[in-house]
């Protein structure tokens, strides 16, 4: 077969891909929607909408609704995404817990279900959590693998999100090396996408939050950890080798603590929960009167972000100024993102948001002096539960009508 021969099918293939996605998008946005509705948004022929609404019903990916006769006449079929055969599992990883959604083909969650796992323990008890969460909430709402779009997984640590691999996780020091996409296929049979928690928070404001309508924002994570999920053009940015978005790990005092990563004065040594962790351990040492220590039972080494939250609710004067120094450092770090990238938004996201009442007003007032005067300074605080599990759903979803996945899936 000659090369234009090839260009020829390949061009038919890849414009019939095309339309059939431009069909699908419109049913999953505006259905139920009849035929001559289809025909009237994506002015594509009739012969074009006939063959591949046949092919969709074929492969159960949509279905119809039955017309209705009324004093008026009857009703044309209706055309509907078919939510009881194309779901989505979503995994996160977390730091003590693993946490799971099973999402129908139009984003609506079905069902919810976490577990408790241990951070510190081998790569096959946490992996075996992640399987078993996965199968159970499977179960719970009678679904089979053979039902599902596909899997994605949201993850900390450096993850290669072309092959679906975890390198490592600094909160779980035994889970190093995991080919976690080629693993999922094997168990459930189905696609699997595994990617930063991060760059999951951000797809999640991308579909579902303040991210919507906008090309441009940033995602900051403030957790154990702190990371940022970067959206340029509507698409998550991965960087080269996937490793973009280490938020965390930029240097803001060049004789500062050391970090884990090896470096010292890491944004993250200073505004993560660890972080301030630690500080409070140290300074509750001078100031025994606190509320932080009776709220840990005594013992500095219990101390926790949400005991800091919780002191600062109950008026404790030492763990409001931890959480006002945090502000400063979070400005000085957004500042230098804002004047970097220049984005529509920045959505701060994460567990330590819980406590935005108490570093907003310093992150404010040093956003102000230290972002550039005509960049825009819009700052959100996500209102999505679940962000990261949403945002791993949200991998296939994305998948299913942009690369035409929900299209390969069996009938």
């Amino acid at each position: 077969m000659s090369e234009k021969s090839i260009a020829r099918i390949f061009d038919h293939q890849s414009m019939k891909l095309n339309n059939q996605l431009t069909i699908l998008r419109q049913i999953r946005d505006r259905g139920p929607i009849t035929r001559v509705d289809l025909r009237e948004r994506t002015r594509l022929s009739w012969g074009t909408i006939t063959s591949t609404i046949k092919e969709l019903l074929g492969r159960s990916v949509i279905k119809e609704i039955g017309s209705i006769t009324t004093s008026v006449g009857r009703r044309p079929i209706e055309l509907d995404m078919n939510t009881e055969r194309n779901f989505v599992l979503g995994l996160q990883l977390g730091g003590g817990f693993v946490r799971s959604s099973l999402v129908d083909v139009k984003g609506k969650v079905a069902e919810e279900l976490d577990a408790l796992v241990n951070p510190r323990g081998s790569r096959q008890e946490i992996l075996n959590c992640l399987i078993s969460t996965g199968k159970r909430i499977l179960k719970k709402h009678s679904v089979e693998p053979s039902d599902l779009v596909g899997i994605g997984i949201a993850t900390p640590g450096p993850v290669d999100f072309r092959a679906g691999f975890c390198l490592y996780a600094p909160l779980h020091p035994k889970w190093k090396n995991v080919p976690l996409k080629k693993i999922f296929e094997q168990k459930f049979g189905v696609p699997c996408f595994v990617d930063h928690d991060c760059n999951c928070f951000a797809l999640s404001e991308k579909l579902f939050g303040f991210g919507r309508d906008l090309e441009d924002f940033l995602c900051v994570l403030l957790g154990e950890g702190v990371s940022a999920g970067i959206v340029i053009n509507g698409e998550v940015y991965r960087g080269s080798e996937c490793f973009s978005g280490e938020f965390g790990h930029t240097c803001i005092e060049m004789n500062g603590p050391e970090c884990a990563c090896g470096n010292t004065g890491c944004l993250e040594t200073y505004i993560s929960g660890s972080a301030l962790a630690r500080i409070a351990a140290e300074e509750v040492r001078q100031r025994p009167e606190s509320r932080i220590l009776a709220i840990a039972g005594g013992n500095a080494e219990k101390i926790t972000a949400e005991t800091l939250c919780l002191a600062a609710q109950q008026g404790d004067a030492l763990a409001a100024n931890l959480f006002k120094r945090m502000g400063v450092y979070l400005g000085v770090g957004v500042a230098n993102l804002i004047n970097l990238f220049n984005p529509a938004r920045v959505i701060l996201v994460g567990r330590l948001t819980i406590a935005y009442r108490f570093f907003l007003p310093t992150f404010f007032e040093t956003l102000e002096k230290r972002a550039w005067h005509a960049s825009t300074r819009d700052v959100s605080i996500s209102g999505l539960e679940r962000g990261a599990v949403m945002g791993a759903a949200a991998l296939v979803l994305q998948e299913a009508f942009t690369s035409g996945l929900i299209m390969r899936r069996k009938a």
